[in-house]
C-alpha cells in the first residue's frame, strides 16, 4: 500500500516542491535609472510566475522576471538533511492535476510515491490522540470523507466550471467548514478526526474556510476517497525543484533575485516597477505573480479592485502556516499521527527510516503561537504521539516569512461568486497569477499554473494592443 493511503492526514496544500536558486544578473547602473527594453515584467519566480514568463518568452517578448528572494520557487523551499532532500514548502502532485500531468510529460518526469507507510496510526479523541490499526483508521475515514463530502455530484457536477450549479452552490459557499462538521450524523470522535484535516486547510481554524474548495477539490478528484488519497505522497522523480528548474530553464528569461517590489505603475502606455533598491524598471505589462497576502505591501497605482482588495484583506491565502522536518529517535516505529483541532502540532509521520535507526518525520502547525524553531517547544508537543526525541529540526514559518504572509491560498465562505470570475481579470496593464485565482485547483502548483497560462495571455493581449 502506498503513502497516498495516508490522504487523510493534513500536508501543505499546493503541492510545490524544493526552490531551486538561479544566478541573477546584477543590476546595472545607477538604482534610481529606469531601465527600458522589457516587453513584460514578471513580479514573483513561483509556479504561477515562471510558467507566465516561460509563456511570454515562447511568444517572442522579452522578459524580465523579479524575485524578493536570493532564490526562486516561492513558497517552496528545500534543504538537505540526514542526507536527504527535504521540501519545506509544498511537495506533492496529483495524477489528478491535468496541467501539473501535462507539464510532468513534456519534461519527462515522472510520478513516483514517497514516504513510509505507517505500522501506528494515531487518531484524535476526546481524551487525546489514541492508537488505531492502520488498515481499519483509513478504511474509516474513507468512509467519513464520503459522508463529509456527500452530494458533490449534484452541486459540482463539473467541478471545472464551479459556478455552473447556480444558486444551488451559492448557497452551499456561504457554509463554513465547521457548520458542514455540525451537520454530519456522526460521531463526536469521528468529527475529531474530519476537522484535522478541515482546520489544517483552512489555515488552522474550520470556523475561517469555506466547505465549497475542499468540495471542489474532492469532486475535481472523481468524487472518491480512492483520488482524494493521490494528494499526499507523490513527487516527481528528481523532486519537484528539478521541475521548477526545467520549466525556467525553458522560459530564457532574464530573471532578477533579491529583488522586491514595492511599486506598480500604470503609466497608459507602459508600466514602471519600483523595487525596494530604487530600482525601476519599464516594461509594456506586468503579471503580479505573488500571494494575494502580499499585495497590501505593493503600492498599487492606480489602485486595485475592490475584488483584489477583498482577497488581500480577508487573507485569500491562509495566515498562518508552518511545515518541519525533525530528525528522531525512539521505539515507536513509523508513525502516521494527527491531533485534534486546535492542537499545535497537528499531524507528524514518518517520511524516512535511516540507517542509524533514526527517523526523518515531517509534521505541520496552524498554531500561531508556537515557535516551530524551538527544539524544546517541538519535543514538548510530538511528545502527545508517544516517546520520541527530537534531535534536530529544519523548519520555515511561511505565516511570519516577509514574502509570503501565509501558505496556500484557500477561500473564505462567499468568496467563490464574490471573486470569481473578476479576480482573474486584467486591471489596465497589469494581470495577476497565483494559486488562488484558480478554478478548480485554488491552493495548489495545478492551480499556480493554470493561473500562469491565463496571466500571460492577458498580458500578451496587452503587448499587441
Amino acid at each position: 500500500m502506498e503513502l497516498s493511503r495516508r490522504g487523510f492526514l493534513s500536508g501543505v496544500v499546493g503541492g510545490v516542491a524544493a526552490g531551486v536558486l538561479a544566478s541573477s544578473p546584477q543590476a546595472h547602473g545607477d538604482d534610481s535609472t529606469e531601465s527600458r527594453g522589457y516587453d513584460a515584467i514578471v513580479v514573483g519566480a513561483g509556479f504561477a510566475g515562471v510558467t507566465a514568463a516561460r509563456e511570454l518568452r515562447a511568444a517572442g517578448l522579452r522578459v524580465l522576471v523579479l524575485e524578493a528572494r536570493p532564490r526562486v520557487g516561492g513558497k517552496a523551499f528545500s534543504q538537505t538533511f540526514a542526507g536527504k532532500t527535504i521540501d519545506l514548502g509544498a511537495s506533492w502532485f496529483s495524477p489528478h492535476h491535468p496541467l501539473v500531468t501535462a507539464e510532468l510529460r513534456r519534461y519527462g518526469i515522472d510520478l513516483v510515491p514517497e514516504g513510509v507507510f505507517p505500522e501506528k496510526v494515531l487518531m484524535p479523541t476526546v481524551d487525546g490522540v489514541a492508537q488505531f490499526d492502520p488498515q481499519t483508521a483509513f478504511a474509516h475515514f474513507d468512509h467519513l470523507l464520503g459522508v463529509f463530502f456527500e452530494g458533490t455530484r449534484d452541486y459540482y457536477p463539473d467541478p471545472y466550471r464551479p459556478l455552473a450549479a447556480g444558486e444551488v452552490i451559492r448557497r452551499l459557499d456561504q457554509l463554513t467548514l465547521r457548520e458542514r462538521l455540525d451537520q454530519l450524523p456522526v460521531s463526536e470522535q469521528d468529527k475529531l478526526w474530519l476537522s484535522n484535516v478541515t482546520s489544517t486547510y483552512a489555515g488552522g481554524d474550520s470556523s475561517r474556510g469555506a466547505f465549497t474548495p475542499m468540495a471542489q477539490w474532492w469532486a475535481a478528484a472523481g468524487h472518491d476517497a480512492a483520488g482524494w488519497n493521490t494528494f499526499i505522497g507523490q513527487a516527481p522523480v528528481g523532486g519537484v525543484g528539478n521541475f521548477l528548474q526545467r520549466m525556467l530553464d525553458d522560459a530564457r528569461a532574464e530573471v532578477r533575485l533579491s529583488n522586491p517590489v514595492t511599486r506598480v505603475v500604470d503609466a497608459g502606455d507602459h508600466v514602471r516597477v519600483t523595487t525596494r533598491s530604487g530600482r525601476v524598471f519599464s516594461a509594456k505589462t506586468v503579471v503580479v505573480a505573488v500571494p494575494p497576502n502580499i499585495w497590501k505591501k505593493i503600492d498599487f497605482s492606480p489602485g486595485l479592485p475592490a475584488v483584489h482588495v477583498d482577497a488581500a484583506a480577508r487573507q485569500l491565502n491562509v495566515p498562518y502556516s508552518a511545515k518541519f522536518w525533525l530528525r528522531t529517535r525512539g521505539d515507536i516505529g513509523s508513525l502516521s499521527a494527527s491531533a485534534a483541532e486546535g492542537y499545535p502540532v497537528n499531524s507528524l509521520f514518518t517520511y524516512h527510516q535511516l540507517d542509524d535507526g533514526d527517523q526523518l518525520m515531517i509534521g505541520f502547525s496552524q498554531d500561531d503561537t508556537f515557535n516551530v524553531y524551538d527544539r524544546a517547544q517541538l519535543q514538548e508537543a510530538v511528545s502527545l504521539f508517544g516517546p520520541i526525541e527530537v534531535l534536530d529540526v529544519r523548519a520555515v514559518d511561511w505565516g511570519r516569512d516577509e514574502f509570503s504572509l501565509g501558505g496556500w491560498a484557500y477561500r473564505r465562505p462567499g468568496q467563490l461568486f464574490a471573486h470569481l470570475p473578476g479576480i482573474q481579470q486584467p486591471h489596465g496593464r497589469m494581470t495577476f497569477a497565483n494559486e488562488g485565482l484558480s478554478t478548480s485547483w485554488g491552493g495548489f502548483v495545478e492551480g499556480a499554473i493554470e493561473s500562469g497560462f491565463r496571466a500571460a495571455e492577458q498580458a500578451l493581449d496587452r503587448v499587441r494592443a
